[in-house]
């Protein structure tokens, strides 16, 4: 190849990999953080705030028509004024190309766009999971919808020797006082928890990084000065489990009825806890149980004095409220048809009064009595609980015959 030659294959080869480089440099310029600010989210004409959180679909392209109909009947039965979509929205593993993805996210939208009721949403472990579709482009579909009102807001990245990470989809929804008013009463943090540590030393899920931490203190004084130098009341929602979750349950000696493993102990609710609503049925997936430098989330949370509660999703077949000092603590249930579940499957329903914004009331709907409303609906879905139920026999028969042969 002559010198010529070789120099304009370089040069080629430089232009192309700028050309490749400007979708992403672009995707994060145009980033509209006014975005949830002009979505103007207020209390309704009943000095009301529902939200109705939707924990892990987690399916690919072909969304499980039982999982589509229970989403219609969670937003027919609550009549939310805003929806959170609180990470593992698809299960990336499952789309193995951008055009797979793409459908998967549509799939959901197209429902939710129907209702046109406001909609929110942060990322989980899963759903940019050996998928090729990235969050960046993730969010920019998720803005073609016009019940969106999130944004890619912080952006935030790691990298441990080749290991690497991002957070995108980091940023505040502030909920006005009324429809026509301009008064901040409430406010909402989403939060992109991230999806696995890329750090070796620690292992485990993702989870807020430290940019994140120091946007959050920074937003949350600036909410602060503007209310007078009173703190903003204000809830989190974001997809993995805060490590505080270990010293909010209640450790209990191996063998206790109901007791769940967790961090090399075992553990149930607190006492006191209504089993009727909440339950444990897994062991917490948080980041790690020590609090290493990066986890200081929840502990800048309680220096700020503003987030009430933080509710969370990751645990698919857990739903509980526990406190940690001050803060509540709020797993809620999987919806998903496409991954691991039990009859527990369902959503959260969280309601903030005007008049009192410090505080909140919420429940849990299950799938099972959001389809009862129809026979076909009520009929397919013990059909599903059947098979699934031989499907758990015969994988708790193997896993017994297999610890029989190793002792």
């Amino acid at each position: 190849m002559s010198k010529f030659k070789k120099v304009l294959a370089v040069t080629l080869c430089l232009v192309m990999s700028m050309m490749l480089l400007i979708p992403a440099i672009a995707a994060l310029s145009d980033i509209d953080v006014s975005r949830p600010a002009n979505a103007h989210i207020s209390f309704n004409k009943d000095g009301k705030l529902k939200i109705l959180q939707v924990a892990d679909i987690q399916d690919d392209e072909v969304i499980d028509p039982l999982a589509k109909r229970s989403l219609k009947r969670a937003i027919e039965t609550s009549n939310p004024d805003l929806i959170v979509l609180t990470g593992d929205n698809i299960g990336g593993y499952s789309c193995k190309t951008k055009s797979q993805a793409h459908t998967a996210i549509k799939s959901y939208m197209d429902v939710f766009e129907q209702y046109g009721i406001p909609l929110a949403m942060v990322f989980g472990n899963h759903d940019d999971d050996r998928t090729p579709y990235t969050k960046m482009e993730q969010i920019a579909q998720y803005e073609s919808y016009k019940c969106f009102i999130g944004c890619a807001g912080v952006v935030a990245d790691k990298t441990v020797g080749d290991n690497y990470t991002i957070n995108a989809g980091t940023y505040n929804i502030p909920v006005y006082e009324s429809k026509d008013s301009q008064k901040v009463l409430f406010n909402i943090w989403c939060f992109d928890s991230g999806n696995y540590n890329p750090d070796d030393t620690y292992g485990g899920y993702g989870y807020v990084l430290p940019e994140q931490i120091d946007w959050y203190k920074a937003k949350s004084d600036e909410l602060k000065a503007a209310n007078g130098g009173e703190v903003v009341p204000s809830i989190a929602f974001q997809h993995i489990v805060p490590p505080q979750i270990k010293y909010a349950l209640k450790e209990v000696p191996a063998g206790t009825e109901g007791a769940v493993a967790f961090a090399g102990s075992y553990y149930t609710l607190p006492d006191g806890t209504d089993l009727t609503t909440n339950w444990l049925s897994e062991g917490p997936c948080p980041p790690d149980t020590n609090f290493a430098p990066g986890y200081a989330q929840v502990e800048a949370m309680l220096e700020q004095g503003d987030v009430s509660a933080v509710f969370f999703g990751h645990d698919h077949i857990n739903a509980y409220v526990v406190d940690y000092e001050g803060i509540d603590l709020v797993s809620s249930p999987g919806c998903t048809f496409a991954s691991y579940n039990d009859n527990h499957r369902g959503f959260r329903v969280i309601t903030v009064d005007k008049n009192d914004p410090a505080s909140y009331e919420t429940y849990t709907m299950t799938t099972e009595e959001l389809l009862n409303d129809s026979v076909v609906s009520a009929l397919a879905l013990r059909i599903r609980y059947f098979f699934e139920n031989i499907g758990k026999f015969f994988e708790n028969l193997w896993d017994q015959i297999t610890d029989f042969f190793k002792k």
